[in-house]
This record gives C-alpha cells, sequence and structure tokens, in this order.
C-alpha cells in the first residue's frame, strides 16, 4: 500500500484504512468491565458499546487492554494502561513497557489497587521511506493481534502469549536443541492453570515500582498491503472463539456487523461468554 503522510498527525493526511471496535462485559462472573482500549485518539472503558466505523489517517495507534481477573480491581489498571498510552502518544513519546510502566505507578494508587494487573496489546501504524505502510505490534500478557492478508484463506496470529505453557514450550525445545515453531504456541483452550500470564502490567500503591522491573513486552514489525486487515483482541474473544473460525473481511464487508457476528460466536460459545470481550477490526484501504 503507497501513502502519504508525515509522521505525525496533521489536517489534511488522507485515510489509508476504515476501523471499528466493539466491547462487552459478556457473562464475567464479577459483573465487571476489566477491559479498556485506545482507538486512534482517546481511551474508552465501557460494559457494552460499538464505534462508528472511523476514517483512519498515519500515524496510528489502536490497543486493548484486559485487567487479570485474579483481582477484582484490575480494571483501573488497564484504565491506567490506556490512559498512559494516550499521554505518550499525544506527547509523541516512545510507547513502550518501560514507558508505560514508569507512567502508571507514578499516579497515587489507593493500598486495595496494589497488585491489580492488566494485559496489553497495540498496533503503531507509521509510514516506510519508499511510501509503504509497516506496523509495529507491541504486547504483553495474552492479548493478541491477527492479520488477514488480501486474498488468505485464514487469520495469522502475530502475537506469543506470555504464559506458562508457551515457557514450558521453549523448555522442551531447548532441551531437544531446536527452536520451537511459532505454530507450537497459543495453543487452543479456555483458561486454565497452564494459560496463567507470566508478564502483565502492575500497579503498586506506594514508591516500590521505582525498584521494580517493568513488564516484558514482544514486539515485531510487518509491512501493511491494500487489502489487509488487522484485528486487536483481548482472551475474551480468542479463548472462546479461536481464529480458524473467524470470517473472512472483504472490501464489502460491513465491519460493524462483522464485530457483531463475532461477538455473537463468542456468546454461542462452549465458554458462553464467560470473560470480558474487546476487539478492534481495521481494514486497510
Amino acid at each position: 500500500m503507497i501513502a502519504s503522510s508525515n509522521y505525525f498527525p496533521s489536517t489534511e493526511t488522507s485515510s489509508i484504512a476504515q476501523a471499528c471496535a466493539i466491547t462487552f462485559l459478556g457473562n464475567a462472573s464479577n459483573n465487571l468491565q476489566q477491559d479498556a482500549f485506545f482507538f486512534l485518539d482517546n481511551w474508552y472503558q465501557e460494559d457494552l458499546g460499538m464505534m462508528a466505523v472511523t476514517p483512519v489517517a498515519l500515524p496510528f495507534n489502536l490497543a486493548v487492554s484486559d485487567g487479570v481477573a485474579s483481582s477484582n480491581h484490575s480494571q483501573h489498571c488497564s484504565k491506567a494502561v490506556v490512559k498512559a498510552i494516550r499521554r505518550l502518544w499525544n506527547d509523541q513519546k516512545s510507547i513502550t513497557s518501560d514507558n508505560i510502566h514508569q507512567l502508571i505507578n507514578q499516579t497515587k494508587h489507593s493500598s486495595k489497587r496494589h497488585g491489580a494487573s492488566a494485559t496489553l496489546a497495540m498496533v503503531i501504524g507509521e509510514l516506510n521511506d519508499d511510501g509503504t505502510i509497516r506496523a509495529t505490534i507491541m504486547h504483553v500478557g495474552d492479548s493478541r493481534v491477527y492479520q488477514l492478508s488480501k486474498g488468505a484463506s485464514q487469520w495469522q496470529c502475530l502475537t506469543r502469549d506470555h504464559n506458562l505453557l508457551n515457557e514450558l514450550i521453549d523448555q522442551k525445545a531447548q532441551e531437544q536443541g531446536r527452536q520451537a515453531k511459532f505454530a507450537d504456541y497459543n495453543r487452543e483452550g479456555m483458561a486454565g492453570s497452564l494459560y496463567s500470564i507470566t508478564e502483565c502490567f502492575v500497579l503498586t500503591a506506594d514508591d516500590s515500582y521505582l525498584s521494580s522491573e517493568a513488564p516484558e513486552g514482544s514486539s515485531c514489525t510487518v509491512n501493511i498491503n491494500s487489502g489487509d486487515c488487522i484485528l486487536v483482541c483481548t482472551d475474551g474473544i480468542h479463548d472462546l472463539v479461536p481464529s480458524r473460525h473467524w470470517q473472512l473481511v472483504s472490501a464489502e464487508t460491513d465491519l460493524q456487523a462483522w464485530l457483531n457476528t463475532l461477538k455473537d460466536q463468542v456468546y454461542n460459545s462452549e465458554g458462553n461468554a464467560y470473560d470480558n470481550g474487546t476487539a478492534i477490526l481495521v481494514r486497510f484501504d
């Protein structure tokens, strides 16, 4: 895809894609919405909502954060993560796990929120020197980013979950003197002990964050072509409806209808929407 844009947005940048987002409470046992998301220029945390289909110009930023349900206060961590992203994005600063970690813990949090944690999956779209578009993917935990290349028959996951099972897969491969294949990771299955995440953002209620380490995020970069699609989602989506069951997306696809169908699939799944769900869908022109 060829586009014309400066690194930072201007009032005259042209649209290079269309984006839409959906979020829902689901049948979460704690009846709390612990997902939050950043959509182009602002953050949101709603029990149920559908964004309007919105033109996207370069550069852009889309992100989801999932509060880990082991704490009834983790919605505050996911909200803090996306608020930090908005601040860093608006200030034109690098959005790294370390910078997010520092920002979310500069605020004085109440003691009851100490230990609240959250994941992150984020896509930043920028212009290459040759006029093509690249997407930089960054994630922490088990929120994911998927790509559907134009003409492909199935969505492809671009992120490796930071969880115990994937660490065991790496350990076994190392013991066998080989490199684990990406296809070995992110095995299907609903939440269980082996799916416990090993990296996440955590709120602190004192100055202990000054000596604590930021989570170890992972990143990669992919080139984007006309007709490609990207989906950013929390585990309340991919745990219950594996990507092989997602519909394909064409130039004629109604993005809101596509996301509503995905939500219906989550509610009709074996897991019956036991978790919050959030998904952001982007289709490149």
